[in-house]
């Protein structure tokens, strides 16, 4: 086995992984219609990835894997240095793609299940406003295919077109368990198999979708969501093995302690450890077997990254053999980060750095500079507002995002956001991780565990692994230094969440400083 250690992380593991790429993806199927002629309105395909962390992608500096066709959106397009989800959730993000609103608002504030004490109910009413059903009022024919998590009728939401698999994992060459609208606008759901591997079907399924739009003459938006880099992370067969000689490093903070945080870091149950999914040898001691998990969790997790970059560029190549590349626009994210052995853990749901940022990159010709890379901060509230005014609807005013439309062209508001504002709900089996809410900023990041009433304050210009709160005695009293720098947080989470009008948990309540000296 190559051993690499951790200063090698660079050129080193990236010229051993690339040693084990097998080659470019396989070429997508022809389309046997001609060139489509422009329309005055432009097309939309919207990929949405399944818990990809930016430390994933090489188009942002990832020495893990190469992701060409996912890097290519960037380079053909613009990509965001500064994107992040407002609930590092999968089906609460899905719900803020489409609604523009936060979990609050929209009404996924968790996973479709209820959490301890039912405290949270997660539902989505399917009569809300989403930007497909404005788009549909435009004349578009609209598409999702792939990972749907919400429980409420995709038809009734705004789709044309759908297929999705049922719940939010594997296994990922079941051929059962899909579902779909049986023709192009109806609402009824019937059951549907498509043997294969998942990440493929979704693909096809959704050329497929694109080609039967086509035939009405209409433009179209279609979301690609996928769904395999979730527990069980089951790469496809081509991909099992790929890793298998190569050992990747463990990142920087993977043996923390937790001993300088509050008690949600010590208490959550999502360590690599711990993982049983790979079933390690009983006879590995602790710091053994959570080596021996992160290397076999890293190799499946990257054998299903690959699987969806290949997909992305199976359908950049249909939009260009279709004749569709110049009028579609190309919108890569994801629904959250996640943590791959950062801090110890797998997962998401913690407002630190892995979690809560999020790829985000646009191409499209014409209007988006090639190459071109912002920093400006954008949040997943924005990505419906955005959609519509590419395609000149006007942003309805209950959406809580902004257009990012401005941003594509070189400008930047005057009162563009300076921080934005978190809220996590679900407390449930197996991660248990506690409720909280937030507020970062360019230099801060103040972390309230409001059932608890535990703080944690983290200065990212000393501190960027988030290692050390600045709270002591669980969060009653901040380092002396921060006693300001605390009193203007607070004083900005309140007016955030008074702003985005969210009365959910509890409110903010900091004791005095000095009331336990």
């Amino acid at each position: 086995m190559k051993q690499l250690g951790g200063a090698a992380l660079g050129s080193a593991l990236f010229s051993s992984v690339a040693s084990a790429e097998p080659g470019a993806p396989a070429a997508a199927a022809a389309s046997a219609k001609a060139p489509a002629a422009r329309s005055s309105k432009p097309n939309i395909l919207w990929i949405t990835g399944e818990g990809v962390p930016t430390a994933a992608l090489s188009c942002y500096g990832s020495t893990l894997i190469k992701t060409p066709n996912i890097d290519r959106i960037a380079n053909e397009g613009m990509r965001f240095e500064n994107s992040f989800t407002t609930n590092a959730l999968c089906a609460p993000s899905r719900a803020t793609l489409l609604t523009g609103t936060y979990t609050h608002v929209n009404g996924m504030t968790t996973n479709p299940q209820d959490t301890i004490d039912q405290e949270t109910p997660a539902h989505f009413d399917a009569s809300q406003l989403t930007f497909p059903k404005l788009l549909q009022q435009m004349g578009y024919k609209t598409g999702t295919v792939g990972k749907w998590h919400l429980p409420a009728n995709p038809g009734e939401c705004g789709f044309d077109y759908f297929v999705y698999k049922n719940g939010a994992g594997g296994p990922y060459y079941e051929e059962s368990g899909y579902f779909k609208n049986p023709s192009l606008g109806s609402k009824e759901i019937v059951k549907a198999t498509y043997p294969g591997y998942i990440t493929d079907n979704v693909t096809d399924l959704v050329i497929k979708g694109i080609e039967e739009i086509r035939d009405t003459g209409s433009p179209f938006m279609m979301m690609v969501q996928f769904f395999n880099d979730h527990r069980p992370f089951d790469p496809p067969h081509k991909y099992e093995h790929i890793y298998d000689d190569v050992r990747i490093p463990e990142p920087a903070t993977f043996w923390d302690d937790y001993s300088h945080r509050a008690a949600p870091a010590r208490e959550a149950r999502m360590r690599i450890e711990n993982m049983p999914d790979f079933h390690p040898p009983s006879d590995l001691t602790g710091r053994q077997r959570k080596q021996w998990n992160y290397q076999k969790f890293m190799e499946h997790f990257l054998g299903t990254l690959r699987a969806q970059d290949d997909s992305v560029g199976k359908l950049l190549e249909f939009l260009e053999k279709s004749g569709l590349a110049e009028n579609t626009i190309v919108v890569y994210t994801c629904d959250h980060g996640f943590f791959l052995g950062d801090h110890g853990w797998f997962d998401k749901r913690f407002m630190y750095e892995q979690a809560i940022r999020v790829p985000w990159m646009v191409r499209y010709p014409g209007m988006v500079k090639p190459g071109s890379v912002r920093s400006d901060w954008v949040v997943n509230i924005d990505n419906a507002p955005t959609v519509l005014d590419l395609v000149g609807h006007e942003v309805p005013a209950s959406m809580q995002g902004r257009s990012l439309v401005p941003l594509f062209k070189g400008e930047t508001p005057a009162d563009w956001r300076k921080s934005f504002y978190y809220h996590y709900y679900e407390l449930a089996s197996p991660h248990w991780v506690m409720p909280h809410y937030g507020i970062r900023t360019d230099r801060y990041k103040l972390i309230s565990y409001y059932t608890i009433n535990e703080w944690e304050l983290f200065d990212l210009e000393k501190d960027p692994d988030e290692m050390e709160s600045l709270f002591k005695w669980s969060g009653y009293k901040v380092h002396p230094a921060y006693e300001q720098v605390t009193q203007d947080l607070v004083a900005q989470l309140k007016q955030l969440r008074e702003s985005y009008k969210d009365t959910s948990g509890l409110p903010v309540k900091m004791w005095p400083l000095g009331s336990y000296d």
